[in-house]
């Protein structure tokens, strides 16, 4: 999903390409948060062209990704406690509202199916290494199935771009914590479970309860508060 710079149907333009290069450097740890880098750096680092890369650059700043400083580079995104903390509140906020609706009127076979798939990937885990990092970003791609899907069913361009920027911030965090501490844990997917369980059951109150439950507990694992 690119937010921060339009998308046409058809090929991918070399800006687009240069984006999502950087993004995946980005949570690859290639490009590290708080790190300075020029232009040509980054082009060497993400195989893209200066042009391309400059336009690039714009929409991750529209993105908070980075910042362009004149003369001195690009400052990346270095997320502390207090920004997590404001996006865990926003996210809690909007994504309560949003589950509600979409237990109410999602497909029922898409819920089926994100809950088939957090299962398959819960009984992979217990029989995973869980410092392999490759499981640890396998489980972030089934945590953002779930939240992704609910939020793309409100149909709201401008709810989806904030949801996506706090998600980024959110995830930053997160492998640095995974890197640093050893941070993959089991406990996230069991709430989703319990979200998916009342999704199924068409509950939008117990689906919204869940996800505060889930959200609030995964502020408290990043954070410790």
């Amino acid at each position: 999903m690119r937010s921060g710079i339009s998308s046409a149907p058809g090929k991918p333009s070399l800006r687009e390409v240069a984006y999502d290069k950087f993004k995946d450097a980005l949570f690859a740890g290639i490009i590290r948060p708080g790190q300075m880098l020029s232009q040509r750096e980054i082009c060497e680092l993400i195989d893209v062209p200066l042009g391309p890369l400059r336009e690039a650059l714009k929409g991750l700043e529209n993105d908070g990704i980075v910042t362009l400083l004149a003369k001195r580079g690009v400052q990346v995104i270095s997320v502390d406690e207090k920004m997590l903390n404001d996006a865990y509140d926003f996210r809690i906020l909007i994504e309560g509202q949003a589950v509600a609706k979409f237990a109410n009127e999602g497909p029922m076979e898409t819920i089926k199916a994100i809950k088939k798939r957090t299962e398959e990937f819960v009984g992979k885990f217990k029989k995973s290494d869980p410092n392999d990092p490759a499981i640890f970003r396998e489980k972030l791609e089934v945590d953002f199935m779930l939240h992704d899907t609910i939020m793309e069913f409100m149909g709201n361009p401008l709810m989806t771009r904030a949801f996506q920027q706090s998600s980024e911030q959110m995830r930053l965090f997160r492998l640095n914590i995974a890197k640093s501490q050893g941070y993959f844990d089991l406990p996230s997917l069991d709430e989703h479970m319990d979200i998916l369980r009342a999704l199924e059951k068409r509950d939008g109150k117990a689906a919204a309860k869940a996800m505060a439950k889930h959200l609030n507990g995964a502020r408290e694992r990043a954070i410790g508060q």
